[in-house]
């Protein structure tokens, strides 16, 4: 089984993916079009460091993370219970 943490990472990366991307085609079109490197390079210097930022914030935060997921099943859960419950009281 994969680790939470790893997990979390994963999952991070994924979310934060299309803000590198649009970083990436940013910087990398303006350093082309501006004869100030080539757009690979500047795609990858823009892009990369969000990438890596999100992994980090997964693996660094995923205990809190999960912890706040199932916290707030738990609350959607017994909320749907206690509204089932007074609904039933309204006969």
């Amino acid at each position: 089984m994969e680790d939470k943490s790893e997990f979390w990472a994963n999952v991070s990366t994924v979310v934060v993916t299309p803000v590198a991307i649009a970083a990436g085609l940013a910087k990398g079109t303006y350093d082309a079009s501006t004869d100030h490197g080539a757009f690979l390079e500047g795609f990858s210097g823009a892009a990369t460091p969000i990438i890596r930022a999100g992994k980090n914030f997964g693996a660094e935060h995923g205990p809190t993370i999960t912890k706040g997921v199932v916290t707030g099943a738990a609350g959607a859960l017994g909320a749907r219970i206690v509204h089932a419950g007074l609904r039933s009281l309204r006969l």
